[in-house]
């Protein structure tokens, strides 16, 4: 049975599963994200090892054998980016024709409703569902620090974490140690709330949109009705409220980004010391000390991309089931 923490992960994974293949193109979506995803932990693996080599080679008075580490990593780095381009120019393609049928299907699927049910909702309701609920779906699948980026945050994390492993378990336990605080934290700060507070921003932005329009397109009959006053004053009521949501989603987001420093300049403090006390008493190299130190900032670097990419998907998920919706109906 799921635990009630991972009910909504669930429910968005499994939505954007069947809006994939509602559109055809799930296979392709998954092909190309697991080919993007190797990228950055094999650039880790990379780092570490030219690290250790480097400062192993200093220890033993080996220092002929840099130039041959330098260019062995170098032709090394060059492939990895040569493919991670490569991949990421078919990807950018894909995301493309991916907008545009998206586009294509809510507007064929808009233009095929009754009359009854198109003049049923307010214009700020379907220009909403043609352009935020459209880009926030094309951003959750295909859009920076979204799904693409929280899979390879991932991977990167999973790699860099068995690496360090190997290297030093104590010094992985520490690093774990203040960033479970900080998991913990910002999902129920951020991820929790931020679909709610997403979904009345949404919905504050189209009731603004709907008392805009008759302003500047009735212009002549809100006049002759004497009712500019009152509309914009339900306009100012909504543009508060729009502002007041989207303080609070800014709030949260700024509080987990201070929790984030505070935590990760802890965490250094404790790992450089911990370091300094295994290479004094002989128990690690210093070689082995500065690979973990690059290790570790992999692991941080892939949360923290993690965190943020979830917190996104979190956010234009709300959208991307209106979206979703709107073409099932």
């Amino acid at each position: 049975m799921y635990s009630t923490v991972w009910k909504g992960e669930d429910y968005i994974v499994n939505s954007l599963c069947r809006l994939l293949k509602q559109l055809g193109i799930r296979r392709k979506y998954i092909m190309l994200l697991l080919l993007r995803s190797p990228f950055d932990a094999l650039r880790t693996w990379m780092q570490a090892g030219l690290l250790k080599a480097v400062f192993y080679c200093i220890e033993t008075e080996e220092a002929g054998r840099l130039p041959g580490l330098c260019i062995w990593a170098g032709l090394l780095c060059a492939a990895f980016f040569l493919y991670n381009g490569t991949i990421w120019g078919i990807y950018a393609s894909f995301a493309a024709r991916t907008e545009a049928r998206l586009l294509k299907e809510m507007t064929a699927r808009i233009m095929s409703l009754p009359y009854n049910r198109v003049h049923g909702q307010r214009s700020g309701e379907w220009l909403t569902k043609l352009n935020s609920d459209i880009q926030a779906t094309v951003a959750m699948m295909n859009g920076p620090l979204n799904i693409p980026h929280a899979v390879t945050a991932f991977v990167n994390t999973v790699l860099a974490s068995v690496l360090m492993l190997k290297g030093s378990p104590g010094l992985l336990g520490l690093t774990w140690l203040f960033m479970l605080p900080y998991l913990l934290f910002n999902y129920r700060l951020v991820l929790k709330r931020l679909p709610a507070l997403r979904e009345e921003s949404r919905y504050a932005m189209a009731d603004v949109t709907s008392l805009v329009k008759p302003l500047v397109a009735d212009a002549e009959a809100v006049w002759l009705y004497d009712a500019g006053g009152l509309l914009l004053h339900k306009c100012e009521e909504h543009s508060r409220r729009l502002m007041r949501t989207n303080l609070k989603m800014a709030l949260r987001m700024g509080l987990s980004d201070m929790l984030s420093r505070l935590l990760g300049i802890g965490g250094y403090l404790a790992v450089l010391l911990t370091g300094l006390e295994m290479t004094r008493n002989g128990t690690m190299a210093f070689s082995d000390v500065v690979s973990c130190f690059q290790i570790r900032g992999a692991i941080l670097a892939g949360m923290s991309m993690l965190i943020v990419s979830a917190s996104n998907i979190k956010a234009n998920s709300v959208s991307a089931m209106k979206a979703k919706h709107a073409l099932e109906k």
